[in-house]
């Protein structure tokens, strides 16, 4: 009687794991020293970094790009898929790539008239790009071509975590809460979310990392799901084509997730 209690118990308690949380489906590990994973694009491209090069594994080649002019690369941004987008923050400088990894510009913000302190930066849409500024606390929309700020959101009085974006849309991630911003530096949303630490945005939701855990938020709601997953470090992670990637500092594991799962 007692084995059979147990044996409902535990059974009752997968059940309700499985219908709170996100199912995850291992593909596979692969073997990946790197320091930082960038993450995999819609081509299934591999971007990391060793030894501050940034490397691109396709099926067919491979890419490298180096400099060692402006000290340790501290972004990189694969959103569009024809190129890359880098930052030197200690230098205040974007390179950015073609996909063959070959230098296509250089914009030095040392040189503008609008910056001084630059500490994000990533793809925003016709060529222009998302910054943090740091002097102003305000996230801003940058026309590099013609050295002007398009756009600038309210200060935001809170240490930045997380920053992540797409063409059309910005989310800043602070302590305390997860900012979402358009084009025109309005801010859409907020987020009540305290203890996270990283996070990425994937068709219509987040995925949240807090203590060596990940979890999903739909945009429509509040409260973020575990996602189930093996017990391992979290080093970097990304999702692409419904896909999952975890760098545990030594392997590359993927996993098939259904977020849209109710």
């Amino acid at each position: 009687m007692k084995r059979l209690i147990y044996i409902v118990f535990f059974s009752s308690f997968y059940l309700v794991q499985a219908q709170e949380g996100i199912e995850a489906k291992l593909i596979e590990n692969i073997p990946l020293k790197a320091d930082v994973f960038v993450g995999v694009n819609m081509f299934d491209e591999l971007f990391y970094v060793k030894n501050n090069v940034l490397f691109k594994q396709t099926k067919l080649e491979n890419h490298t790009y180096q400099n060692n002019l402006y000290g340790s690369l501290n972004s990189v941004d694969i959103l569009n898929s024809l190129g890359s987008t880098l930052f030197y923050k200690n230098f205040n400088i974007v390179i950015q790539l073609d996909r063959r990894l070959g230098e296509i510009s250089k914009i030095d913000f040392n040189q503008s008239n609008n910056f001084s302190t630059i500490s994000h930066v990533s793809t925003a849409s016709n060529k222009r790009l998302w910054i943090f500024n740091s002097d102003t606390q305000q996230l801003q929309v940058y026309n590099p071509k013609q050295d002007i700020v398009e756009a600038s959101s309210q200060s935001i009085q809170e240490v930045i975590v997380g920053f992540y974006s797409n063409y059309n849309f910005c989310w800043v991630l602070t302590k305390t809460k997860l900012l979402q911003y358009n084009i025109y530096g309005n801010q859409l949303n907020s987020y009540s979310l305290e203890g996270y630490d990283a996070f990425i945005y994937y068709k219509e939701y987040f995925i949240l990392k807090k203590d060596a855990q990940l979890y999903s938020l739909a945009v429509a709601d509040e409260t973020p799901k575990l996602i189930a997953l093996p017990k391992l470090f979290i080093k970097d992670f990304s999702v692409t084509n419904e896909t999952l990637y975890i760098y545990s500092g030594n392997e590359l594991h993927s996993f098939k997730i259904n977020l849209n799962r109710d």
